[in-house]
Formats: C-alpha cells, sequence, structure tokens
C-alpha cells in the first residue's frame, strides 16, 4: 500500500506566508530603532538586508562574560 504523502517532495512557497515573514521582520526592525515610514518603502530583498545587519549589530554589543581570571584581577583592584 502506498503511503498518502510523498514525503520527499518540498511544500510550496506561498505569498501570505511570504508576506507574513516580511511583516514580521519589520516589525522587528521598528524594535531596533528603525522608521517604519521608510521601511514600508523598501523591497523585501532590502528588508533582509537590513534584517541581517541588525542581527549582527545587536549581537556585537551584548556585554561580555567574564572569565574566573578576569574577576580575580578586578577584585584585586
Amino acid at each position: 500500500m502506498k503511503p498518502r504523502k510523498n514525503y520527499r517532495t518540498r511544500p510550496k512557497k506561498t505569498g501570505g506566508k511570504k508576506k507574513q515573514r516580511v511583516a514580521a521582520q519589520k516589525r522587528r526592525l521598528v524594535a531596533a530603532g528603525y522608521d517604519k515610514v521608510k521601511l514600508d518603502k523598501l523591497t523585501t530583498v532590502e528588508v533582509r538586508e537590513l534584517q541581517k545587519k541588525a542581527g549582527k549589530k545587536k549581537g556585537s554589543s551584548s556585554p561580555r562574560k567574564r572569565t574566573a581570571k578576569a574577576k580575580a584581577k578586578v577584585s584585586k583592584k
């Protein structure tokens, strides 16, 4: 008996899901400090590029964890 679903095929991309992804990315960029009016004028490719840059910028500004040696040096001073 043949299975009903062929698991080797990938799901088709639909326009509605793409719009949801782009809208979610725009919301994240607005929360990161970008202007909503300017974001509405950008294409989806440009929004994705900004999202990549915002992720890198956000990760680099996070405080670094101190190691045990660094904590010992601070406590001695």
